[in-house]
């Protein structure tokens, strides 16, 4: 067994070692700066996935020579390759000049305090000098104020990790001739608030946008004697809080909301999930067109008969073309149950030669088709807490 002495020399050691580790990795990064510099100099991509993907298998092989699991090689290495990439993207953004130093007035589900302000006010401090707010009660508003000239931007949220899609806002982006112009990750993290601080069993009414409710159905299930009532927002249900002023009722909203309305937080972190992240798209009235050294996502609608098969041959075609395809879901059309309508992300530039041909071959299989937009993929930054 160890003693005392040879405990604190292993210990010495590990932080030798530690200070090793560090120093390589700020010697890395000054590589990948240099590298970034290269990328834009000679007109390349940022992201190179087929070389990730060899150098994560070489670094696995030598991992396991060493007596280290796949596992972690893999997680490790993955966190250092998304630092790269995001310090080459913070790079290409500020030589292309993309961040516009000018006031932005954005539309999103309100009032303040709900996540999609959240959202709209993290998206704004990178990209813009100021964010100029505009609460809207319903998605539909949201649309309709950039439709109509009233504000500049429309955020939605489009998916969640715990509940999935969110099926109506895809309707709504059926339907809209807005484009989707960026996205951005953020993380949710559900808080039980009330008046005050107050045993959870004393909580008579929870008031919540049907999302929460769903994204923290296993805590709800805890307390079945609850009544649920849904509202048209998580900031909606904080103000009904201080609008009713019963101490019996509670609602689901955000840390930031609680601060807002002066709220108490109860519990927190209650998703099913402990990565609770939601997905929001940006809109603007027009599209935009993006740099081939930018790593790009294209959202793209279409229906299609459901018993004709043509869904496996417009899948057929992304593979035969190698496009990674990110998401996919679909919702049947309630006019036409025998039409299937598919919503799909795929990591290309609307603009390039290849998604050209690809459309073209995928137009005479779909009965509609409609591109959503194309834009800058969010995944090349850390997802925002």
């Amino acid at each position: 067994m160890p003693t005392q002495n040879s405990l604190l020399i292993f210990r010495d050691e590990i932080n030798n070692i530690d200070k090793k580790i560090v120093k390589l990795l700020a010697e890395r990064k000054k590589l990948v700066f240099k590298i970034a510099q290269s990328k834009i100099k000679n007109n390349q991509a940022i992201r190179d996935l087929e070389r990730e993907k060899k150098m994560l298998q070489k670094l696995t092989i030598l991992g396991k020579k060493n007596h280290l699991t796949s596992d972690y090689i893999n997680r490790l290495f993955q966190l250092i390759i998304e630092e790269s990439v995001s310090t080459q993207k913070k790079l290409l953004e500020k030589f292309c000049d993309n961040h516009k130093l000018v006031p932005a007035h954005f539309s999103f589900l309100g009032p303040k305090g709900s996540y999609s302000h959240i959202a709209a006010c993290e998206y704004a401090n990178r990209n813009f000098q100021k964010c100029i707010i505009n609460e809207c009660a319903t998605f539909e508003e949201v649309i309709l104020s950039v439709e109509n000239n009233e504000a500049d931007y429309a955020i939605l949220p489009i998916e969640n990790t715990c509940s999935g899609f969110i099926h109506e806002v895809f309707h709504i982006l059926k339907n809209t001739n807005l484009f989707i112009i960026g996205e951005i990750n953020i993380f949710i993290n559900h808080c039980l608030l009330a008046l005050e601080k107050t045993e959870l069993n004393k909580i008579t009414t929870v008031y919540s946008h049907p999302q929460p409710f769903q994204q923290c159905s296993n805590f709800i299930k805890q307390f079945p004697e609850w009544k649920i009532k849904y509202t048209k927002s998580t900031a909606d249900a904080m103000k009904k809080l201080t609008k009713y002023h019963k101490t019996t009722n509670a609602a689901l909203g955000s840390e930031i909301g609680s601060k807002i309305y002066g709220l108490k937080i109860l519990t927190k972190n209650l998703a099913n999930k402990e990565k609770n992240i939601t997905r929001f798209v940006v809109l603007n009235r027009n599209s935009i067109e993006i740099s081939e050294k930018i790593p790009t996502k294209t959202t793209l609608i279409f229906s299609v008969e459901q018993e004709s098969g043509a869904l496996d041959k417009v899948l057929l075609i992304l593979k035969e073309k190698k496009i990674i395809m990110k998401k996919l879901t679909s919702q049947i059309l309630y006019k036409n149950p025998s039409e299937e309508i598919f919503y799909i992300d795929i990591e290309v530039n609307i603009s390039s030669v290849l998604m050209q041909n690809i459309l073209k071959r995928i137009k005479k299989i779909t009965k509609f088709i409609k591109i959503l937009g194309c834009y800058p993929n969010e995944n090349a930054y850390p997802i925002t807490q």
